[in-house]
């Protein structure tokens, strides 16, 4: 009896008779289910598990019904010679390989010149960002986060002219970002990038242009914006538009090197607005915020470069245009933690040392014991 098919699958089957012939083409999963997520067709309520298991029957199909080897998927045979050359053979063995024997890019490094480079990173001394890394900075409206990160971009400039930087903003129009200049005059030589001057067109393919394009370090702002313009301007379901913007950073970060800021909003409660794909597929998540005196500063909730230096924060101030980090608060709060750390240490060791000599008074004394004692 023929299998009954459902109208999601039809339509996961109906993207690849559309864009490839009815083909599975030589790409991952996750790279199909981000292009399939930013075509025309309606995927709403089509998960990555739905579509994976779609690709798999369509991979067995293509292969003249038949049973693919032990341990592999035949792909589709090829209809062309450009198909052909794409073709391959996946196993569906897992690839278990020794750490010390993958191959790493070469992770760059951008310093601001500034202690805010501690804050970011624990790997060495002088601490910095780090290319392929996808980093989320959140606060309430009116906080400080694009003031904060368009200082960052200036100071990896003024550290290092080579560098390559691009702030893209999807709120700004031109009078707006004339007014942030003048309060901001750092900013002067930022390449900038305004999503509002591409509405009346495909700005989606636009923004990725941009982002996979030739720049080092890149600041979004902000990716709930873009979101919402990718629903009510391009039509977009809402799991499409966050899905296909949050791949587009993380494969950005990850296969291309890039180290790259979005910042997101958060509700007037605090409470971070965004999906958790967005929040546990990045590198990082700074916070923006206020203390209970009114004094802002920076501080990470989650670091997968600078571990030890989560929940620790490092206050600022707007000083004639420019970010001013407060390098004395950090030294103290940095010193108190030190000190408390070895207290707790010391704590732990006298605890021990209690416990050795509360059991070996408590404990029966062996035969041996005992006869040494008669002993003497």
């Amino acid at each position: 009896m023929q299998e009954k098919i459902g109208k999601k699958e039809i339509t996961v089957r109906d993207f690849f008779e559309n864009a490839h012939s009815g083909r599975v083409p030589n790409l991952t999963v996750q790279q199909l289910y981000t292009q399939f997520m930013t075509q025309g067709s309606d995927a709403t309520g089509i998960s990555y598990g739905l579509f994976n298991g779609v690709v798999k029957k369509l991979r067995f199909e293509t292969g003249d019904s038949l049973v693919p080897a032990a341990g592999q998927s035949t792909i589709a045979r090829p209809t062309s010679q450009d198909q052909a050359d794409s073709v391959v053979t996946i196993s569906d063995e897992p690839e278990i390989f020794e750490i010390g024997s993958m191959q790493f890019p070469d992770f760059k490094k951008f310093t601001t010149g500034t202690v805010f480079d501690q804050l970011m990173s624990d790997h060495d001394e002088e601490g910095g960002v780090f290319a392929g890394t996808a980093n989320i900075v959140i606060g309430e409206s009116g906080v400080g986060k694009s003031t904060i990160t368009l200082d960052l971009l200036a100071k990896i400039k003024q550290q290092q002219p080579d560098a390559k930087v691009l702030y893209i903003s999807s709120e700004m129009t031109r009078n707006d970002l004339y007014f942030y200049y003048k309060k901001m005059p750092i900013i002067e030589t930022i390449p900038t990038l305004l999503i509002m001057d591409y509405l009346l067109g495909r700005f989606d393919r636009t923004l990725q242009k941009a982002i996979n394009g030739d720049y080092d370090v890149i600041l979004i702002d902000s990716h709930q914006d873009i979101i919402v313009k990718l629903k009510d301007v391009l039509g977009w379901k809402s799991t499409r538009a966050e899905t296909w913007l949050t791949n587009l950073i993380i494969e950005a970060a990850d296969k291309k090197g890039k180290a790259i800021f979005a910042i997101q909003h958060m509700t007037k409660g605090g409470q971070y607005v965004g999906s958790t794909y967005l929040k546990h597929a990045t590198t990082s998540m700074m916070e923006i915020r206020k203390d209970e005196t009114g004094r802002r500063y920076a501080e990470f909730t989650k670091n997968r470069r600078g571990g030890s230096l989560v929940g620790k924060r490092l206050y600022y101030s707007l000083v004639n245009g420019e970010v001013q980090w407060d390098k004395d608060s950090w030294r103290q709060e940095n010193v108190v933690a030190e000190l408390a750390g070895q207290e707790s240490e010391r704590r732990h060791q006298l605890e021990g040392q209690f416990n050795d000599l509360f059991l070996s008074v408590k404990r029966p004394r062996t035969e041996e014991e005992t006869a040494a004692t008669e002993a003497e």
